[in-house]
């Protein structure tokens, strides 16, 4: 429940600056490729290129969907600003396919990922490269 009441309190934040910033009223929906890698990490060892593929964000005035084709696997996520302000996500359910333990998972609305399942790290970068922070 915590894990959800985090996601909820930073995609609010996120998407109350991105709407300051790129929104308006009566904007049209606009669409965007990006280069994406899914990288993993365990143990704290370094980043391992797992995937390569598109990320696809389309923002229109109340909500901003994600889609991630890796070439044969495809997740779709997305934010979804009420006229209060208020944003409800749903989500793509887990990238990673572990049961090494207590999972958890943070969903960011530049479209990055990152999750955990016990020693394991995922992170979905925008690019080609993975991450330059190493894994603790």
């Amino acid at each position: 429940m915590a894990d959800a009441r985090a996601i909820a309190v930073v995609a609010a934040a996120s998407i109350a600056a991105l709407s300051a910033a790129y929104g308006g009223e009566g904007e049209a929906s606009t669409s965007r490729q990006q280069p994406a890698v899914v990288c993993t990490s365990e143990g704290g060892s370094p980043w391992i290129v797992k995937a390569r593929g598109t990320l696809t964000r389309t923002k229109s005035k109340n909500e901003i969907i994600y889609d991630l084709d890796l070439g044969g696997q495809s997740y779709t996520w997305r934010f979804i600003t009420s006229p209060q302000g208020s944003t409800t996500i749903v989500g793509p359910g887990f990238l990673l396919q572990s049961d090494a333990g207590a999972r958890s998972q943070q969903l960011y609305v530049t479209g990055e990922i990152r999750e955990h399942a016990g020693p394991i790290i995922l992170s979905l970068a925008i690019g080609s490269r993975c991450p330059s922070w190493l894994p603790k």
